[in-house]
């Protein structure tokens, strides 16, 4: 049994299918069918149902997932702690994201980063603020980039970075561009662009409602910051969210509005005890947060 044998179980049990899981290893499916069949042989025992529904685990493969993951963040560890000893940073980091501000994005530091250990691989997963608990919790990922989360397990450390008030977001011309302390029963009325539930600024905006006891209508979800900005420009209606995150020099044509008893959206970096990361995620996280903190000197 080999590592990447595992590797390509695991693709195809996380995409669903065998075409999607080679597109996503960059090979050809004949190949990775190839692999998996010998993985089964070496088995003696089918791992998936393979059907026009996709891929579906037997109960052979479903015993097989978790000693597969297992192995593979073993083996992760194994050449983390071997390139600390020699004094290397090789390897990858695994790294999940929200949408953030200008000031604290990852991409500078993912530049600078590689330039000087190009044998590290940086992988960004952009995911919700609630999936980031597991992925971080479970390691599979070094370090999230997430807002606060209410109720995390004491287990996980959380480092602020962001703090920022929830404010309106609208195009220029709308007669709330502009205003200060708006009330939040004055928008009820407007067509609003809603983030969807379990998006902490979606969190924090209903809670701010219900506080005051306004009822609303969802009439418009959307799963993706920047696309809510993007309808905002178009004049589709308003929204909101955290000031630090609109970004006024790609979206001309949109205004904000101060809302009354605006309650703070934090951004910051959710990870477990730092003994249980890697040499090149301590290395990389190091070098986010020098980088946040020369950002927030400037």
């Amino acid at each position: 049994m080999e590592l990447r044998q595992l590797e390509h179980f695991l693709a195809v049990v996380d995409e669903g299918s065998f075409t999607r899981a080679a597109a996503r290893l960059f090979m050809v499916q004949s190949s990775l069918s190839a692999s998996l069949l010998g993985l089964e042989r070496e088995l003696g025992t089918d791992l998936f149902i393979r059907g026009r529904r996709g891929a579906e685990l037997t109960d052979a493969g479903r015993a097989l997932l978790e000693p597969a993951k297992g192995a593979l963040a073993e083996a992760d560890r194994a050449r983390d702690a071997v390139a600390q000893v020699k004094g290397l940073v090789r390897g990858s980091v695994r790294i999940a994201a929200v949408a953030m501000p200008r000031k604290v994005d990852v991409g500078e530091t993912i530049r600078l980063f590689q330039a000087e250990h190009p044998g590290v691989e940086v992988h960004v997963a952009p995911v919700s603020a609630r999936d980031m608990i597991d992925l971080v919790t479970e390691g599979q990922v070094d370090f999230a980039i997430t807002p606060r989360i209410d109720g995390t397990s004491p287990t996980l450390r959380y480092q602020t970075l962001v703090s920022t008030p929830l404010v309106l977001v609208c195009p220029a011309g709308h007669r709330l561009a502009g205003a200060q302390s708006v009330d939040a029963a004055e928008v009820v009325d407007e067509c609003l662009i809603d983030l969807p539930r379990g998006w902490r600024a979606r969190e924090l905006f209903d809670r701010l409602l219900e506080e005051q006891g306004v009822d609303r209508r969802v009439g418009v979800e959307i799963n993706d910051w920047l696309a809510v900005l993007t309808m905002v420009q178009r004049g589709t209606g308003i929204s909101y969210g955290p000031q630090a995150c609109v970004d006024a020099e790609m979206f001309t044509g949109i205004g904000m509005a101060t809302i009354a008893g605006a309650p703070l959206w934090e951004l910051g970096v959710m990870c477990r005890d730092e003994a249980l990361r890697g040499a090149a995620g301590r290395a990389f996280l190091a070098a986010y947060l020098e980088r946040c903190g020369e950002t927030s000197a400037d």
